[in-house]
């Protein structure tokens, strides 16, 4: 019987692959398979994958075109028949040998869809480090044996340190996306929200080698790739959004709104447009500088059948337009249209909370928002002429 089904994606791993494999052999649960996905490979990998298939009978390989590491894995989970699921890229590493055989017991006993364990980072020299995701509290460091809800997991992110029963990922059919980037926060954002509870494990299961992973920045680099990892984002909120995995959404909000300050992003006119297509129902508006592009983003993001996403963005919007509007910065007339808006559409009438009234009316009294009357008058005219054309031309 396998009791682990261990899924590792190949694309051009010819220099990993005996490493890999060698420490996989390593680890003390003995009843795993390996099921290695050559992802259209161009090197060597496939015939060094055939040796390393003779050298150990835990190994399987399959085949694809290229068509990316979701699709590798969705083609690894259908062909797995392992009681559990685990993950593995081929430059990357387990590191304590007995955490599979950890976390399967663990989980066996209790019958968990999910178990959960540790995760270090991997040095360009092959040192372990302490991963900083816990310190900045993205998602929960497990310090013993125990349960957690999901909603305490944190931001769907890591999800090779944990294993998920495949009865589980079959009966609620979750897979990953066809994405080019950014599959794995939309494929762990569905289980968090399907499963019940998380059953924990204090070990170490695996090292990113963030050396070779290059961080997203140095992977999202042409524009097919910046559109599917927006898409991503998208995709994450409106899992969590609909299940009320507020908390966790927001952070991820929060998430998106770092990746888009990043000096290399905040002036690539060509992420923003993106940004504009996917959140902002093709905004044409582009405006002086990021600040007021992440204020109207906020604005874009805001959920008004949610009160508590609804709070969260709106009180971030309010702060910063309030802080631009004393120190008498200009703000472009198209965010203040829309805060207004955002507010009429909303079921939280903004008369019940006072400070968002002065707001509202410190804005709407502005010298700014006065000078460009003329133009919004105009506009609204001019669009309501052309209903009218429209009407009696239908």
């Amino acid at each position: 019987m396998v009791k682990i089904s261990v899924i590792m994606p190949v694309y051009n791993g010819e220099k990993y692959l005996e490493k890999t494999c060698l420490n996989l052999s390593k680890q003390t649960l003995t009843d795993i398979e390996l099921i290695c996905v050559n992802d259209g490979s161009t090197d060597n990998s496939l015939n060094i994958l055939e040796k390393l298939a003779d050298k150990y009978d835990f190994i399987k390989i399959i085949n694809q075109e290229n068509q990316g590491s979701g699709v590798a894995r969705n083609n690894g989970i259908e062909n797995a028949i392992g009681e559990y699921i685990a993950f593995l890229d081929a430059d990357d590493i387990y590191v304590d040998v007995d955490a599979l055989e950890k976390m399967y017991e663990y989980g066996s006993k209790h019958d968990a869809d999910m178990v959960g364990a540790n995760q270090k980072r991997v040095s360009i020299d092959g040192n372990l480090e302490d991963n900083f995701n816990y310190k900045q509290k993205n998602y929960t460091y497990f310090s013993d044996y125990g349960v957690i809800s999901p909603q305490e997991y944190g931001i769907p992110w890591a999800f090779y340190k944990n294993i998920f029963k495949r009865s589980f990922l079959n009966k609620h059919n979750i897979t990953f996306p066809n994405l080019k980037r950014g599959q794995d926060p939309v494929f762990l954002a569905e289980v968090l929200t399907k499963v019940n509870q998380i059953y924990v494990v204090c070990t170490d299961l695996y090292g990113y080698n963030y050396a070779l992973g290059g961080g997203a920045n140095s992977k999202v680099n042409d524009y097919n790739k910046k559109l599917d990892y927006m898409n991503h984002y998208k995709m994450t909120f409106k899992i969590l959004d609909d299940a009320h995995f507020t908390e966790i959404s927001n952070s991820y909000k929060k998430q998106l709104i770092t990746y888009l300050k990043l000096k290399n992003n905040r002036n690539d006119k060509e992420l923003f447009e993106i940004v504009h297509k996917i959140f902002e129902d093709d905004n044409k508006t582009y405006f002086e500088n990021v600040d007021e592009e992440i204020i109207y983003l906020e604005l874009c993001l805001v959920n008004p059948e949610n009160k508590d996403v609804y709070t969260f963005l709106i009180e971030s919007v309010k702060s910063q337009l309030y802080s631009m509007n004393i120190n008498n910065i200009q703000i472009n007339p198209v965010i203040f249209k829309k805060y207004l808006e955002v507010l009429s559409v909303t079921n939280y009438s903004p008369s019940t909370n006072p400070v968002m009234c002065q707001l509202r009316d410190e804005i709407e009294n502005s010298n700014s928002w006065k000078c460009t009357l003329p133009i919004r008058l105009t506009k609204n005219m001019t669009i309501k002429v052309l209903k009218k054309i429209k009407n009696k031309v239908l």
